[in-house]
């Protein structure tokens, strides 16, 4: 697979990961405990190939996949927790949650993340 064409996959996929950040930003959860957050990255996640593991004291999710080939193990991580501020950037998208809002970008990495899954997904082998 070329650069050219994972870009391309990554362009079909631009939709579903703005919509995943979208949902993500309006329903920001501080700390460890975030439910919505990992249900929202659970459904984004459903159907691929995915060994799931999740944490049992926090939200933490640990998505595993197997490749074809045998080779070196790559790690993509990030966080999904959001601040606790309140929002007033006025978006239509913006937090529904009094004094908590996504200013550090977790909920964008997260959405990149899952479709990050989806494009590894479909070239394991």
């Amino acid at each position: 697979m070329s650069l050219e064409g994972l870009h391309e996959e990554a362009l079909e996929l631009q939709p579903d990961t703005v919509a995943l950040r979208r949902r993500l930003h309006e329903r920001p959860e501080v700390g460890n405990d975030l439910p919505i957050t990992r249900e929202a990255v659970l459904e984004s996640l459903d159907g691929l190939p995915l060994d799931i593991t999740l944490h049992e004291t926090t939200s933490g999710i640990s998505a595993l996949l197997t490749g074809g080939r045998p080779g070196p193990t790559v790690l993509l991580r990030g966080d999904m927790d959001a601040l606790p501020m309140t929002e007033d950037t006025g978006l239509d998208f913006g937090s529904k949650t009094d004094g908590h809002m996504h200013a550090c970008g977790h909920d964008t990495h997260t959405a990149m993340l899952a479709s990050s899954a989806k494009i590894l997904a479909r070239h394991k082998d």
